[in-house]
């Protein structure tokens, strides 16, 4: 069961564990609601984190291998976690594909190339530099220049423009594809004659199969190597930030961003704002802090069998996102500090109102650009930010791939010996199909309707999370329990996480019910029914495969119907494997003998030479006694 040695070592693991952080870029919340993550991360992340983890270490498997071993009738419940993670991978790569071509544009030339109105692809309704105006809203030019809207809805800013109308260009309607956009009116790419951006989809998932294809080993050490490039290029700009702009208004937007309001708690029900900012938080932590997917139980395999690593990994990968959860908004805050004491405005409640990819966009490709280009930031300060993104980005989509791939790769190999024979050919062959199939699904996203079914996979995906993870809870804490821990440990632990399912599962519920009847839109266009219809049917595609995957399972048993029920209901005879193969107390198997046949013995004096070594099955004619141990209490041949 499992590899000779763990894949990573906890110093790997604690820069792997960086990997959300571009989730938690985009989606910015402030105040109460960031106690509200820090909350919610202790109660409703600790024990789901802490049991896959350890049961990914322990029994060396992914959600779908522990599933299939203690409870088949939930190995669906797996597989839907991986469809699930799938999807999310196929409409996140687009965005990673625009941080990396923002990267390259903000280098292009000086000044930037999204700034001013008097560009080719500028209308009429264009204005830099709109006077403030306070109305009843508190709407002044920072909101225009974050969500492009003013009291006058016909007037665009030039960041707006530039990503709707040259970057992305735009149609009116999901169903206008028209092709990909060709960026003709910008100077370095007239020449070049074809669209850029499926080529830069290409090159994301082309990084991202180099990095997963050889294996988990493989895939630790390049996201170790990746982890301080992100870091660094991030940090560099926080640097630049804090030490080059008004550190004043840096310091204000920072009191006003994180300041804590205790208020609501006196009246809660009169105090809807309270309410709403503990569901913004909720929501940054379950969509920035994968712990209710298959990406935890995978982490923890990787990190091997040992007792320090089941038992602290968990513990890592917490304390790292808890600390890397808020580096990219404080990197942003001098930037945009400086944006609003320049123009005199305040910052907008909704700016951080909208599904993930609403708030990216208003965030990343509109109030960023209007700062650098605002506050004269050198060019290279703006290309470092969009490829600390591009950097983060690959690194979420390598650790989602690699989950799906090493979860596929396990099931082929517990059905068939001869492909377990050739481990690193099925992984490359498995990624690479994988790889494609994402591909080939995120090319429509590169067309210049692409951003609406970005939008529409967003909200698809996340409409009936509350199931997902009420099955996933259910499910690992049956798994949890028949496991050979301590009783204490199994009964605390199953307790909690009962209580954190309940919790998380009516969070996402309530999100559900508050947004179920909101219409999918982007840039004021919605989409028609017809569409909505699709969003609700691939909201339910993951879900089919929870019966698929149960019956398929008892298919494969042979037996009465008794017998199938009871293996679905309690898994197969395989409690006892992991005595079969005896190891050391890291966690290892035992070295190979200097010169077999040479037995085992455990410390209670127990043979394990007829699992490792077996030699009972020796014909007389080969029987060699100088390969005997001297001493005949411990021979283990027959002969």
């Amino acid at each position: 069961m499992g590899e000779p040695s763990a894949k990573w070592n906890l110093l790997q693991l604690a820069f792997v564990a960086v990997y959300p952080a571009c989730l938690s870029s985009i989606r910015m919340v402030d105040g109460m609601a960031l106690l509200a993550l820090y909350v919610f991360l202790f109660i409703l992340c600790i024990p789901p984190m802490f049991i896959q983890h350890k049961l990914g270490g322990y029994e060396q498997k992914g959600i779908v291998g522990l599933f299939s071993r203690y409870l088949p009738i939930a190995k669906g419940v797996g597989v839907a976690l991986l469809i699930d993670l799938f999807l999310t991978c196929v409409y996140f790569a687009p965005l990673v594909c625009h941080f990396g071509m923002y990267a390259v544009i903000s280098m292009i030339q000086e000044p930037y190339l999204w700034e001013g109105c008097s560009n080719a692809w500028n209308t009429d309704k264009c204005v830099e530099n709109l006077p403030v105006t306070v109305h009843s809203q508190n709407e002044g030019v920072y909101y225009n220049r974050l969500s492009g809207q003013t009291s006058d809805v016909a007037r665009q800013t030039p960041e707006k423009e530039f990503f709707n109308l040259q970057y992305l260009q735009i149609t009116d309607k999901i169903s206008d594809i028209r092709g990909f956009p060709v960026w003709n009116n910008t100077a370095p790419f007239q020449d070049i004659g074809f669209s850029v951006l499926p080529v830069g989809l290409t090159v994301v998932w082309l990084v991202v199969f180099l990095i997963v294809a050889f294996g988990g080993r493989v895939c630790g050490w390049i996201l170790f190597v990746m982890c301080p490039g992100f870091l660094g290029t991030l940090f560099a700009v926080l640097v630049y930030g804090y030490m080059n702009l008004d550190k004043a208004a840096s310091n204000q937007f920072l009191g006003r961003f994180y300041n804590l309001n205790f208020d609501g708690f006196v009246d809660i029900r009169t105090n809807r704002k309270l309410i709403t900012d503990w569901e913004k938080g909720f929501s940054l932590l379950m969509n920035s802090f994968p712990v209710w997917t298959a990406i935890p139980a995978t982490l923890g395999k990787m990190t091997g069998r040992g007792k320090v690593s089941r038992n602290l990994g968990w513990l890592l990968i917490i304390l790292v996102y808890a600390c890397i959860v808020q580096v990219p908004q404080l990197a942003m805050a001098p930037y945009l500090g400086n944006l609003l004491d320049k123009t005199s405005s305040s910052l907008p409640e909704s700016t951080f109102l909208g599904s993930t990819v609403d708030i990216c966009i208003k965030v990343v490709f509109q109030a960023m650009p209007a700062a650098f280009s605002i506050l004269n930031i050198p060019k290279e300060y703006a290309m470092l930010f969009f490829l600390s993104l591009f950097l983060s980005g690959v690194m979420f989509l390598s650790v989602g791939m690699l989950t799906i791939v090493d979860n596929i790769c396990d099931s082929l190999f517990s059905r068939s010996s001869r492909l377990s024979s050739h481990k690193i050919v099925v992984n490359f062959v498995i990624s690479f199909v994988m790889i494609v199939l994402a591909l080939g699904a995120g090319f429509i996203h590169m067309t210049q309707a692409g951003m609406y079914y970005t939008v529409l996979m967003d909200q698809s995906v996340l409409r009936l999370r509350f199931i997902t993870v009420a099955l996933l809870a259910f499910s690992i804490i049956i798994v949890y329990v028949r496991n050979r821990f301590a009783v204490a440990e199994k009964v605390l632990l199953s307790i909690w996480c009962i209580l954190a399912a309940i919790g998380a599962t009516g969070f996402w519920l309530y999100s559900f019910i508050i947004t179920k009847n909101i219409p999918i839109s982007y840039a004021g266009h919605q989409v028609s029914d017809l569409w909505e219809l699709i969003s609700w049917l691939l909201a339910g595609v993951p879900y089919i495969a929870i019966p698929a995957a149960a019956i398929h399972s008892c298919m494969l048993h042979e037996g009465d119907c008794s017998e199938r029920s009871r293996y679905l209901l309690c898994g197969g005879d395989e409690d006892d494997d992991d005595e079969e193969e005896p190891r050391n107390y890291d966690g290892y198997f035992p070295t190979e003998p200097t010169a077999p046949p040479y037995s085992y013995m455990d410390p209670g004096g127990q043979h394990y030479s007829h699992s490792l070594y077996p030699v009972d099955d020796l014909h007389k004619a080969t029987y060699d006694p100088e390969m005997e141990p001297l001493n005949s209490d411990v021979r283990t041949s027959r002969i």
